[in-house]
This record gives structure tokens, sequence and C-alpha cells, in this order.
């Protein structure tokens, strides 16, 4: 038996929508002339589409499947950046019952063999020449039934697949799905092992939307400016389920969060009353709001109602910044097992630092006395596809997700300490969270894309950096000169000056003081999804890169007179 510390939610979910068929139909029966969605069209302008001929659009494509021989149970994947035609396949795939399987749009072959193998999907949708050519590369491609593209190709027009569709016969479709069956396989990013195949039931995600329904108010007429790639558990099924459930409009913000000026553009036309995003982006739009009086105006808007973040901590002043203009910021926590959300702050109170707020409604946790958060609840997947010794690993007898986190619940809720990977201890004994450190060095960096916290056995806390390089060339740009490339750059005092004035100034009020990061080392490249070091969702697969950049880490602990150290390693005085 599992003591520990508990905590859960004094709500109670009571009934839910039973499906996402039955969830659709049932909106655009409430709202059929209201916009679900608007996409920037062939002239530039946001083109809405309403319920009634999205629900249309989707049950034209359910029929087109069902004719095509998938049934319930059946997967179909969607190789595609978010889009109207992605959302339409989705919908039509989980609405009949078959199952989404989203594969995220900018993977490799390699990663897209690997999952169409494990799979095995009777149907696909794939928007763009490469990644069908990515598709056709793969070895499970040839045993895939349906293709449909919307490029001109040997294979089904995705246009062609919206005619002739049959209401009866997708109200016929809706009733035989139930709550039990799972809707999505999504695939996990990857940063501690191999992806898995996470099997999402529609129980789990229409608990996710009643149970925020209790806590928020989102009115149909509300407005998402929407970038998070819908293959994520961020985007896919929480902020996109979000809009659906409450009748808000997804506006399609098309340069998918890279590009902050043409995201600020988006902004200011489709005037979000809410926004979800990770903390980066909210950092660059505070950026761009203290340096241009109009931005701020455009993005801090009398309708703007509210903020949600996730995957790190928002930086103390950005959410002190939107607090400044009284727009309440909602931090959640979760991972895709749990569909993914398990706590989140409230509207009102103060923001603490490092706290993840308290269990959503039929959720609970429990701290076991390793320090793990365990969660249980009607959020909680059914298990790893064509997995179940892995599924045993995480899912106990008693039903209770081991999450791989640490951490501890004081007055504000949850509070995250660190992965139960990212923990090491230096010589002393001391235990270092490598997810606090790299949080603090990083979080509010214009320098530093990414860091790793290394020094398991050492005397200190040493850093792997990692660059942003769109804003080192723009620094060496204003100063008239180039930035130098590889080793160089590692060594160049300038630039490594530049880095440790800023890692210095994260490091000074940092606690404990044994965690601070006493020296540096610069690795001249990006890290890519290609090479196996982050995942799509911008995690670094830290077993990976440690492993990769072994001997550059090594160098912050050779003895200081060593003059290929003195080269390469930066010591800060913290």
């Amino acid at each position: 038996m599992i003591l520990g510390r508990y905590g859960n939610s004094p709500r109670r979910l009571g009934r839910l929508v039973s499906s996402i068929g039955a969830l659709l139909t049932q909106r655009a029966q409430r709202w059929p002339d209201h916009p679900v969605i608007a996409f920037r069209d062939a002239q530039g302008t946001y083109a809405p589409v309403s319920w009634r001929a999205f629900l249309d659009d989707v049950a034209a494509l359910a029929t087109f499947l069902h004719a095509q021989g998938i049934r319930k149970g059946d997967r179909a994947a969607v190789f595609s950046p978010n889009s109207y035609p992605m959302l339409l396949w989705e919908m039509a795939v989980t609405s009949m019952g078959a199952i989404s399987v989203p594969i995220f749009a900018g993977y490799d072959a390699r990663n897209v063999d690997s999952i169409l193998g494990h799979a095995e999907p009777k149907a696909i949708y794939i928007d763009g020449d490469e990644r069908l050519a990515k598709a056709r590369s793969s070895a499970a491609f040839g045993s895939i039934s349906i293709i449909a593209t919307r490029q001109p190709s040997d294979y089904a027009p995705f246009d062609d697949c919206l005619r002739g569709g049959s209401r009866e016969l997708f109200g016929e479709l809706v009733k035989g799905v139930r709550a039990s069956d799972v809707c999505f396989l999504q695939y996990t990013s990857g940063t501690t092992g191999a992806p898995k195949g996470v099997m999402l039931t529609h129980r789990n995600i229409m608990s996710q939307r009643k149970g925020m329904s209790q806590v928020w108010e989102i009115h149909p007429g509300s407005r998402f400016l929407s970038y998070l790639p819908w293959h994520h558990s961020f985007g896919g099924l929480f902020e996109r389920f979000a809009a659906l459930y409450h009748g808000a409009t997804i506006f399609m913000e098309d340069s998918f969060g890279k590009d902050i000026r043409r995201l600020i553009e988006n902004w200011g036309v489709a005037r979000p009353t809410q926004f979800f995003s990770v903390p980066k982006v909210y950092v660059a739009l505070v950026s761009e709001a203290r340096a241009d009086p109009e931005i701020h105006k455009t993005i801090f808007h009398p309708e703007l109602k509210f903020v949600f973040t996730a995957a790190a901590p928002l930086p103390q002043d950005c959410a002190e910044y939107f607090r400044a203009q009284d727009i309440p910021v909602v931090e959640g926590w979760g991972l895709t097992e749990t569909s993914p959300l398990v706590t989140f702050t409230s509207f009102g109170g103060p923001r603490v630092p490092g706290c993840v707020g308290e269990p959503i409604a039929g959720c609970e946790i429990l701290i076991d006395p390793d320090d793990e958060i365990l969660v249980r609840g009607p959020n909680l997947m059914k298990g790893y596809f064509r997995d179940p010794e892995r599924t045993a690993q995480v899912i106990d007898e008693l039903g209770w997700l081991h999450t791989g986190d640490l951490g501890e619940l004081c007055d504000a809720g949850l509070r995250m300490t660190c992965r139960k990977d990212g923990l090491f201890k230096l010589s002393n004994g001391e235990k270092v969270s490598c997810m606090l450190v790299e949080n603090a060095v990083t979080i509010s960096s214009q320098w530093i894309q990414f860091a790793l916290a290394v020094g398991a056995g050492e005397d200190f806390v040493g850093a792997l950096v990692f660059p942003n390089f769109p804003n080192l060339e723009r620094w060496a740009q204003s100063n008239g000169c180039r930035l130098p490339e590889g080793r160089a750059l590692s060594r160049d005092r300038a630039v490594q000056e530049l880095v440790a004035t800023e890692m210095s100034g994260s490091m000074s009020d940092f606690q404990p003081k044994y965690m601070r990061v006493k020296a540096f080392t610069i690795i001249p490249k990006e890290l890519s999804i290609e090479d196996g070091e982050i995942t799509p969702s911008m995690k670094v697969i830290r077993h990976h890169v440690v492993a990769k950049y072994r001997e550059w880490w090594e160098r912050i602990y050779c003895p200081v007179q060593d003059p290929e150290r003195q080269a390469d390693v930066v010591t800060l005085q913290v």
C-alpha cells in the first residue's frame, strides 16, 4: 500500500458529454451560424466557417471514410500542420468511432516510419509533397488503404472526400460510440526513450472540458488565436477542445508562433479573448509590448480575459507584467497520459513561483514517500498501445499513474521540483534539480536557447549552453561584425561575456546557493529534432544530449591550468 500526501478537487464532475461526435452535433445545433474556425484565405483575410458548414463537412468526410471501409476502432493517421482539413479529418475520424493518430508535421522520415509501423493505420491524410515523400518511404505505407492529400497526386483529393455526405449515417455512427472507446493514439515526445502511443478515450477528453467549465468562463463568441501544434496534447487536446466545447472561434495563427511580428499582426485582427501558449512566446510578447506602446495597446485590448501557460514556468516579471494590465495568468501542469491537464492555478490569487495549482475536478494526486507525483482520475489514459508491460510499469494495481515527476503539496497546491531522471548529487551529497537550475537560466534569456545542468559527483554545478543563434546574429550585426562559427564561437570572448553577464544575473539570487551554475561552456550548434536532441514540443532529450556532448562538459571539470579548459570554459563568480 502506498502512503503519502494526498490532494483532490472539492468539485464533482457530474454528467459528461458522451463523445466527440455528440459534442460536435450538440454545438452545431446550438450555434449553427456561429463561426467555429477562421483561417487566412488566398487574399490574406480571415475566412470564417460556420458550425453548420463545419458539421456538414465532418459528416461528409465520415461518410467517405465509412464507404471506404473504415470502421469503429480502426486507426487513421494525419501528417499535416494545423489546418482546416486536419481539423475535419480528426473530428470525422473520432466522431465515427475510429482512432486519430496525429504525426508531428516536422518529423523526419525515420520518425514517420516508426509511428506508421507501430500504429498501422488504415487511412492517412497528408498535406504537402515533402511529407508525402517521407510517408511513402515508410515500409508501412503500402499497407495503408486510404490516402488523401491536398496537393495533386495519385491519391484521393481531399476536396473530393467532402462530397455526398449523409447526416443520417453520421448520426448513426455517432450513436455507436461509447465514452470508453479510444479516440486518439497520441505519441509522446520521447524525452525518456522511444515515443509511446498513448491511448486516450472520449471520456478522457470530455472530463477535461467539463472540469474546466466549472472554473473558467469562455462564452460563445470568444476568440482564440491558435498556434500550438495539434499533434501535441496542449494544443490538440486542451486548447482546441476548449474552443469546440465552449463555442470559441479558432483563429489560425499562420506563422505557427515562429514569427512574433506576424503573430502580433494576427493578434490585432483576431483580438483574442483568451490565449494559450508556452512561456517563450509570452516573454517575446511582453518584450515587444514594453518596447512599443502601439504593440502594447494591440496585445492588451479590453476584451482579453486571461492567458494560459504550460510546459515550463513563466518568468515572474513576465507574469507580473500581465497582472499589471489586470490580465490573469493561469498555469497548468499535466502529461499526454493525463489527456493532458492535472492541475491549474487560480484566476484571482497571487502567483507562487514553481506552483502549478490544484487538481482539476475528478482528478486525485498523491505524493509518495519518494516525492514522486501520482495521478488518478477520469483523465487517465487507457494505456500504451501494444505495450501492456510498459503500461503496467506506470499504472499500478490501484489505478495510480506514476508520472516520473517529483513534487510536494503546499498551500498554493502542487509544487514541481524535478524529474526523477533529472536529479543528481554533487560530491558533498547535495541533490541538484536540473529542472530548477535550467529554468532559472533559460526562461527569460535572450542569448541562451537551452541549458543543461551537469556535475554528478563533482564539486559544483556546470552547464552546457546552446545559444539562441537568431538573437546572437542580430547582436553581431548591430555591432558591425560577423558571428564566429564552430569552436571559434565557443571561444569568442565577446560572446562568452554576453552569456556570462546574463547567466550571472539569473544565478545571483538563485537558491539554494549550492545549485548555482559556477562554470559553463558554449556548444556551437542548434539542438534539432532530426538529431534526436529535442522533441517536437521543444523539450531536450537529456540522456542523449549529455552523452553526445560528454567531451564538452567534462572539460568544465578539468584542472584550471588546462589551456583547452581556459579557452572553452567560462567561470562565474556566484
